[in-house]
């Protein structure tokens, strides 16, 4: 398709995306009032669109909550496809957990709105998004489980330790760190958005899952 371009002071300039603005304007309305308290005309204000237009790139509203599950989930999966793999030392997992720390904290500050939608959801169990959820964010989920499981086999972590529950603790902390920045920004001034202390953070978050609190003898 050729794309369109206007003249500005001399210079071509080229629009941006129709689907890519109202994306970006949904994420931010679902983030925080939720799909039944976002309205369709304030998103396509927000974008300067018509209303036509979330009809013609995605069928209508519900089909706009699910695209922005969607391209979330499925860059989430990607990520985690590729730092979650097998590992053959402790040194390794520990490599590979703090890999997926940095990734998810980047892209969760960078995508608040959508951290904020994926919440509410999963915890609500909206049926509009279950099977996207299943094959996308779930899939994250599992797939740290299964790189868990296959580190117990190779005898790196306790064979007494359920691998779901290893899954939910660091996940669990991971996305409540991330929803209560602010708190942290505002009482301790402290907050990931820092790169120093975000380092710090998942540093300590990795020598915790590993060593616990117990002084070493």
């Amino acid at each position: 398709m050729v794309e369109k371009v206007c003249s500005f002071f001399g210079r071509k300039v080229i629009p941006a995306d129709t689907r890519d603005l109202i994306l970006s304007e949904a994420e931010k309305h679902f983030g925080e009032k939720g799909f039944e308290g976002a309205s369709v005309r304030d998103i396509c204000d927000g974008a300067n669109v018509n209303v036509s237009a979330i009809k013609y790139h995605f069928g209508g509203k519900e089909g706009l909550y699910r695209e922005c599950f969607k391209i979330y989930g499925e860059s989430r999966l990607n990520s985690a496809s590729q730092i979650l793999t097998k590992v053959n030392s402790t040194e390794e997992l520990k490599l590979r957990l703090k890999l997926f720390c940095e990734d998810y904290i980047k892209e969760g500050l960078e995508n608040m709105h959508t951290t904020k939608m994926v919440c509410r959801e999963i915890e609500t169990e909206n049926p509009l998004i279950q099977d996207i959820f299943q094959e996308t964010f779930f899939k994250v989920y599992t797939t740290m489980v299964e790189m868990f499981e296959d580190a117990k086999t190779k005898n790196l972590i306790r064979k007494d330790l359920d691998t779901v529950i290893l899954a939910s603790v660091f996940f669990h902390s991971l996305t409540t760190s991330l929803r209560v920045n602010h708190v942290g920004e505002k009482y301790f001034n402290k907050s990931l958005k820092d790169s120093i202390y975000s380092e710090h953070f998942i540093n300590n978050l990795i020598s915790i899952f590993f060593d616990g609190l117990k002084i070493q003898e």
